[in-house]
């Protein structure tokens, strides 16, 4: 099984092992869990919507619509 090695100021340290212990859990699987928890709730970096028309160039524009004969397939459920 892969290991991460990481250094930690104390309180950080501390704080982690407290969140652990409350739930129970060893301080690798809290960890493994806070880590797997946030790549599966931030699949976008933070604030990364708010750049949308932030680049200050006229030869960004939006593109015509496709017309829809062109358009890809879809797949409906």
């Amino acid at each position: 099984m892969p290991q991460l090695s990481l250094y930690l100021d104390d309180p950080t340290m501390e704080s982690l092992r407290a969140n652990a212990a409350r739930e129970d859990k060893t301080l690798s699987k809290f960890v493994a869990g806070v880590l797997r928890d946030h790549a599966e709730s931030n699949l976008w970096p933070q604030g990364f919507f708010n750049l949308y028309g932030a680049c200050d160039d006229d030869t960004f524009v939006e593109p015509p619509e496709i017309p829809w004969e062109l358009d890809a397939p879809r797949k409906w459920l």
